[in-house]
């Protein structure tokens, strides 16, 4: 059983995988075969989706972890390892991320709504739970309605699928907080 079915199962959602898909390309045959899952965690929407390729072409499309929102957020957020050249314009302006603990710095680059990056570098359960990971975090530019997490190497167990899951749900919370303190 794969990891998506297992979570899908554990917390009783929908599981779909499309037939087996053969194509014959100019470097040889691949199979592509997309899976996806579906299930409500707390009130809240998040799937799953894999388009897992074999063959002669040996790469696959990462996992996407979508967590829905319940509306549409103001709110941007970008989350994503650092490159060299980041590196280097950290070591020169080195207040870039002077509000994000230095290991996190060091690690990821945080771009777009302050306010919601502030409450995230204060929040040690998810600082713990992204440090030492290579991930990808993104929402909508401006306004969003999901939030996205895409593992660079994969998932290899639903331990680490359900930490990814309680990551997005952190995320959520802190932008359903600040939305909340807005606008009241």
């Amino acid at each position: 059983m794969n990891v998506i079915q297992e979570l899908t199962e554990k917390y009783n959602g929908k599981y779909s995988e499309e037939s087996t898909i053969n194509v014959n390309s100019p470097i040889g045959k691949y199979v592509y075969k997309p899976k996806s899952g579906i299930i409500e965690l707390d009130g809240t929407k998040i799937s799953i989706n894999l388009n897992e390729v074999a063959g002669a072409m040996p790469v696959t499309e990462p996992f996407r972890i979508t967590l829905h929102l319940d509306k549409t957020y103001t709110t941007e957020l970008t989350i994503f390892p650092i490159d060299s050249w980041n590196k280097f314009l950290n070591f020169i302006i080195p207040q870039r991320g002077k509000f994000v603990h230095k290991s996190l710095v060091k690690q990821f680059l945080f771009r777009g709504n302050i306010d919601l990056i502030k409450q995230l570098a204060i929040d040690k359960f998810f600082c713990n739970e992204i440090l030492n990971d290579k991930i990808y975090i993104k929402t909508g530019v401006k306004t969003t309605t999901q939030i996205t997490l895409t593992p660079e190497y994969g998932i290899k167990d639903i331990k680490q699928l359900e930490k990814y899951v309680s990551v997005l749900k952190r995320i959520e919370n802190k932008i359903k907080a600040s939305h909340n303190n807005l606008y009241s």
